[in-house]
Order: structure tokens, then sequence, then C-alpha cells
């Protein structure tokens, strides 16, 4: 169990040449480590994982030119540490026009605001069901569940499978730990055979009632969407379901978790609190500062030297959303959680939704979730305050807690 505590609070960390991603030390401090990799090492080999390791990439301007470079930088092997073929969102041009499209359409801002009403009723009701309580676990109580809840009924599942949802994507991303991709593979299956069985289902509705029949929700459109005249096979539609599942609940909860925390840790919630105008830039500088996905993986296409290291063809690279964001080559004052940025510029630059083609689908609906929950925990919690030193979650490659001790004046 990993005590989460305020990043950079032991500024030096370890020399970036001795960098490990899975080490204690980086694990319950990693911006103290990007910060020795930015000064003194910034493309890293980690040899202890898998049989060739993983380059690491802790530069702003280096970060963003391997995202931004999707022939040089290829998702085809996976955009973890594992090589592997994941397919839909997670696969190169065109395949991946293919997939966003399809995925857009569901994320649109209508479809987004539409959504608002539904979602503040439902954190409300959640935070109906332990309010009176005085003290609570934030992420169990309701970082957790809120955003579950919401894409489920973005898919179209019953909100009933909710605590396997969550526990089915808990496995998939501590799976990213382990350099056996049968660790990962196990909790895939898991989730695949639930939704193979749904497609199954809603086919059989399709084909003897017909569309007007099924549910008007993502996984009907996904049904009845066609590619090259053809529907989409379920081998080719669970890659993309299994993204939103993960990605739609895993990151939304630790942006949630991480805002209260730092707001509260720093003592600035009761300003936001106080004033709602500062709701949407304690957000922002939420994910900048804490970016839920610490960064993601890609595969060099032919060799590349950076900064006078050879990353040979075919090698995993670490791309740092953590240490770009906190770049003081890009920011002003990197290492200060400041509610006083420009808005605009922080929304376009800090990289925690990804980048270029690959910028994350559900990036409004996240925001959204954040906004709401910064605004009825604030009136509803009256003095709320931290119970406790939170627990880090179980992966390298995120950063939340995976507990928020809380109690308030009930």
């Amino acid at each position: 169990m990993t005590v989460m505590r305020p990043a950079g609070s032991e500024p030096g960390g370890e020399s970036g040449g001795e960098y490990d991603p899975f080490a204690p030390e980086v694990l319950e401090d990693p911006a103290a480590a990007h910060r020795a990799l930015r000064e003194r090492c910034p493309v890293h080999h980690h040899t202890g994982f898998g049989e060739n390791g993983f380059y690491t990439l802790s530069r702003h301007a280096d970060v963003a030119a391997l995202f931004g470079d999707v022939g040089l930088w290829s998702s085809e092997w996976g955009q973890g540490p594992i090589f592997t073929k994941e397919g839909g969102l997670r696969s190169d041009p065109p395949e991946h026009t293919v997939y966003r499209r399809l995925v857009t359409a569901a994320f649109t801002a209508r479809r987004t605001a539409a959504l608002e009403d539904w979602i503040t009723a439902t954190a409300g009701d959640l935070i109906d069901g332990f309010a009176a309580d005085g003290r609570a676990d934030l992420c169990a109580a309701y970082a957790v569940p809120l955003p579950v809840l919401v894409i489920a009924k973005i898919l179209g599942v019953p909100a009933a499978g909710v605590d396997e949802f969550k526990e089915w994507s808990d496995q998939f991303m501590a799976g990213q730990n382990a350099a056996d991709p049968a660790v990962q593979g196990a909790a895939r299956a898991k989730i695949d055979g639930y939704f193979s069985e749904v497609l199954e289902e809603r086919r059989a509705v399709l084909a003897s009632a017909g569309p007007d029949a099924l549910p008007d929700d993502l996984l009907t459109a996904l049904l009845t969407a066609e590619h090259d005249g053809r529907p989409f096979t379920t081998e080719e539609l669970l890659p993309l379901i299994l993204l939103l599942l993960v990605g739609g609940n895993e990151t939304t909860t630790s942006l949630i978790a991480n805002a209260v925390w730092r707001l509260l840790d720093l003592g600035l919630w009761d300003d936001v609190r106080a004033r709602p105008e500062l709701v949407d830039a304690a957000v922002e500088e939420s994910l900048r500062y804490d970016p839920p996905v610490l960064g993601l993986f890609r595969t060099n296409t032919r060799p590349v030297i950076m900064h006078g290291v050879e990353i040979p063809e075919g090698s995993k690279a670490h791309g740092l959303y953590a240490s770009a964001n906190r770049d003081p080559e890009a920011w002003d004052d990197p290492d200060t959680f400041r509610l006083d940025r420009d808005l605009a510029d922080l929304r376009r630059r800090h990289m925690s939704f990804g980048a270029g083609q690959y910028l994350c689908p559900g990036a409004a609906l996240a925001r959204l979730e954040a906004r709401i929950s910064l605004r009825l925990l604030g009136e509803r919690l009256p003095g709320l305050r931290l119970d406790g030193a939170p627990t880090r979650v179980d992966s390298f490659m995120m950063w939340g807690p995976s507990n928020l001790p809380i109690t308030w004046s009930s």
C-alpha cells in the first residue's frame, strides 16, 4: 500500500540514470523522479521489464513529438508496455480513423450536454447515500461509482453490473504492471465475455424485430454501424468497448479524487467553493498537475536517436504526460498548483487527454463529471476536509487515490 503525499515534497528524488518506474519511491512521488529525468536523463532506458525493457521520454517537446508523429511512433503494438495488438482506437490510421468516427458520434457536445441533468441527479443520489455519516472514503462512496454509472448508461448496460465493471477495469489496469500478457489477458477475457453475450443478444433482437426494437445507446450504435458495406464483427467491436469501459471510469475516478484531494490538501477548497467561477480552472489545473494517466506507450517504426540515445526500431517508448505537464521549458512555475492560469491556454496545452489524432473522445464528458462533482460536494458537504492520507492506485501508468478519507460537518 503506497500512501500518497504532496508531489515533489522531497525535491531531487532519485537520479535520472537510476530511474525505476516501479520503485516504491517513484510510485509514491512520481513528480520528483520526473524532474530528475528531465534534468539529467531525458531519454531513459529501463531494462527491468520484459526482454528489452522500454524507453522513457520526459521533456515536453519530446513527448509532444512522440504523440504527434503517428508514422514514426505507432500504436499498432498497444499503448502499454506489453507488446499486444489491441485494435480499435488503439491502432494506427486508417483503422484508428474508422473507429474514432464511430465513437465520436457518441460524445458530441450536444450528447454530452444532454447528460448533464442526469449526471447531476445521479451524483446527488450518491451523496445522499453518505452525507449524514460525517465521514467517508470519497473513492468508494462517490468517485468510483459515478463514472461507472455514467459509462454504463452511455453504453446501455444495466447499472447492476457496476461493481463487476469496476473490478474488471482495476484488474485490467493492474495487469499493465506485469510483463506477462496473460495477466492482463485474464482480466480482458472477463470484459470480452460479458459484452460478447450482450452483443449476441442484441443481434438476435435486431434480426427478429429490427433496429427500432433496440435501445438508443452506444452499443446499438456500434452494432448497427457499417464499414465497407458490412456490420462490424464482435471481434472488431470488443477492443473498442474495452477502451470505453476502462477509459470511461478509471481516469474520471482519478480526476475527481485528485482534484478534491489537491484542493483540500493545499487549502484551496473553500476558495473554489465560494467562487464557482473557479471550478473550471480547478479541473484543468488538476489535469495538468495530477494527470490520471501518467503517460502512454508507442513503438517506433524505425531507429531513432534522441539526446544522444539510440532507440532501436521496434522499441517501446513511454511518453510521460505528467512530466511534460511540469516541464519548466513549457510552463511558468510548473510545480505550483495555481488557479490563476489562463484557462484557454491551460486547456489547450496540457497533455492529460492525449494529443492530436489520439485526443480522448470522452474529454468533455470527464470534464463535465468533474465540474458537477466539485460543485455538488462543495454545496452538500460543509466543512469538508481530509480525514487521513490517501493511498495510491495500483498501476505505474496511473495516478490517483484508491481511497480518499474525508470528513465534514454532518
